[in-house]
């Protein structure tokens, strides 16, 4: 990347964005979302909150209540350092995001980033945030994302059309991913607002 940066792949929000494109696939989105976080709410409402166990490292504990504790509740009762540090559960053998809610008794496991199953969560998540800043910041269209290989971080293969990226781009899309960490963040308290304390 030695030499004269070339002026026209220089980071510019006059770049051409689909907008079109970007309206349609961001609506579409949006729209699913909605109606699955509808049909989520519906059903939790209309099951019971019945008691029930978990065991965690070995401690079985009492006290959970069905369809309404999670795993974020269980490592917060535990302590603030195993819920700060817990980036998604496993109950029953099967990953479990730790703000879903429980949904009978369980074993439970929490990983951290000094797992595979830590890590993969977090690159996966950064994987989404990287796409979401591409394609607020320069329109572009998603191809192949995010991290297919444990191990290997996290990516995202956009098209950018007569773009290429360079590294005076990279604060552009730092600044994206930040926005995209505020709007996920602001949405997770609007939907589980006992998380922000």
């Amino acid at each position: 990347m030695g030499g004269v940066p070339d002026p026209k792949l220089k980071p510019s929000h006059s770049h051409h964005k689909d907008e079109e494109y970007l309206d349609c696939v961001i609506t579409k989105r949006v729209a699913l979302f909605e109606s699955i976080k509808a049909q989520q709410l519906a059903h939790r409402q209309s099951v019971s909150g019945d008691p029930i166990k978990d065991n965690f490292a070995g401690r079985n504990s009492e006290g959970g209540e069905k369809w309404a504790t999670t795993p974020l509740d269980i490592a917060k009762g535990i302590s603030q350092g195993v819920a700060s540090n817990a980036l998604i559960s496993q109950v029953n053998g099967v990953l479990w995001d730790v703000s879903r809610p429980l949904e009978g008794d369980c074993e439970l496991k929490l990983f951290t980033f000094d797992s595979d199953e830590g890590r993969d969560t977090f690159w996966h998540s950064s994987a989404h945030i990287l796409g979401q800043a591409l394609e607020m910041e320069y329109g572009c269209k998603l191809c192949i994302g995010p991290c297919t290989t444990r191990g290997e971080g996290f990516y995202y293969d956009a098209f950018y059309g007569e773009l290429g990226l360079n590294d005076d781009h990279f604060k552009v899309i730092e600044s994206g991913a930040l926005k995209a960490v505020g709007v996920l963040f602001s949405l997770l308290l609007t939907y589980y607002p006992k998380y922000g304390d």
